[in-house]
């Protein structure tokens, strides 16, 4: 076990830890095995039992233990020996972690001058002729555009029905918010902020084909009669039926693609490369070509449930995922090219509150005016 887990262990037991390392010990609690987590929680338990009055989230620990304990004597009808005591321990230290988070992420709410986010969904449609409507956060409504429907399903998803046989060029677009889709054949497009998707309804009979500009995570309804088909920059990916994410903002400078389960056969324009992936692999389409690169698909994927998961991530790509979020601009002057970061945040909580565990997280200055985010440095005298 790392000392440094010990030591920030110690530091969140005490209430002296700070936000950067609260992330650091959520990460490990995902990682470590049940062994490493019963050694890290022993570590410090007598300590916290013979000075637990004096300790900040003492009273918190106390309930969550007694709590915990119960639970555990219930399900099991059995008194909780030392193996047992610790592994409640583990799960106590993991929801007061999980409290604290919370606290630090929502902090006392956002100031009146705070960015918050998306308020409301609202899906963009335009069909080849230019008319463009605006699919409003109404449930059970629908709206057409020529032979087209697109019938509202809830607050975050959008049924699209073809109600002619000749193929409709549409092309839709979500500036802020995340939106979900459900085509004609039953697969489902989550997409992200600032992303837009282009696609002719219905599906020509031998072949389903959309593309992609930002980032979309895909269920693909198995069809072995019509493969479907991405296209994503210069990335192309080619399914029957599967689940997986792509990520394609310009600004990136490179597609991003994560297999989630089944598989797919990726390849780049203008080159006979061509690979295939299996589920839990990720792969980067750029100007080298395409390869595999060491990605968690679970963190791909983390902004379809509500996170920001930065694993060692660029300043500037993370900055440009909060400028479309949030729906505000970006400085790029004066941002390290060469700083990367680790992150996980929930993607409700204020820009501002945002912006305070970046900064604490790469120990720069970023400020928000006039909804712009700069970065202030030290004048040089």
């Amino acid at each position: 076990m790392a000392k440094k887990i010990e030591n920030i262990y110690k530091s969140y037991l005490d209430g002296s830890i700070n936000r950067v390392d609260l992330d650091k010990l959520l990460h490990y609690f995902e990682k470590a095995t049940d062994g490493e987590l019963e050694g890290l929680t022993s570590f410090a338990s007598n300590d916290i039992e013979e000075n637990q009055i004096e300790r900040p989230f003492a009273s918190h620990i106390a309930i969550i233990r007694e709590r915990l304990e119960k639970r555990l004597n219930e399900s099991k009808k059995k008194p909780i020996r030392l193996r047992q005591q610790q592994k409640w321990w583990v799960a106590a230290s993991i929801l007061l972690v999980a409290g604290l988070a919370t606290w630090f992420y929502l902090g006392q709410g956002a100031k009146s001058s705070d960015v918050a986010g998306p308020s409301e969904s609202i899906l963009y449609v335009k069909d080849r002729s230019g008319k463009q409507i605006a699919i409003l956060p109404k449930t059970d409504s629908v709206w057409e555009i020529g032979d087209i429907a697109f019938s509202r399903i809830d607050s975050q998803t959008v049924k699209v029905i073809a109600r002619g046989k000749n193929p409709s060029l549409q092309t839709i677009y979500t500036p802020n918010s995340d939106f979900r889709l459900v085509l004609e054949d039953g697969s489902k497009i989550t997409m992200n902020a600032a992303s837009t998707l282009r696609f002719q309804l219905p599906f020509a009979p031998a072949k389903r084909e959309v593309f992609l500009e930002g980032e979309g995570y895909f269920e693909v309804a198995h069809d072995a009669q019509r493969p479907f088909t991405v296209n994503a920059g210069t990335a192309k990916i080619e399914v029957l039926g599967t689940v997986f994410n792509v990520r394609n903002y310009a600004s990136d400078g490179k597609v991003t693609t994560s297999l989630m389960a089944g598989r797919i056969a990726l390849s780049k324009s203008g080159s006979s490369e061509r690979i295939v992936l299996r589920p839990g692999e990720t792969a980067v389409t750029d100007q080298k070509g395409v390869h595999i690169e060491n990605i968690a698909p679970k963190h791909a994927v983390a902004w379809t449930v509500g996170y920001f998961d930065y694993r060692d991530q660029s300043l500037r790509v993370i900055l440009s995922d909060m400028s479309r979020w949030y729906g505000v601009d970006v400085d790029s002057v004066e941002i390290p090219v060469d700083q990367s970061i680790y992150m996980k945040v929930r993607k409700n909580i204020p820009l501002q509150e945002m912006l305070n565990l970046l900064n604490e997280a790469s120990g720069l200055n970023f400020q928000l005016s006039n909804k712009r985010i700069t970065l202030k440095t030290t004048d040089k005298k």
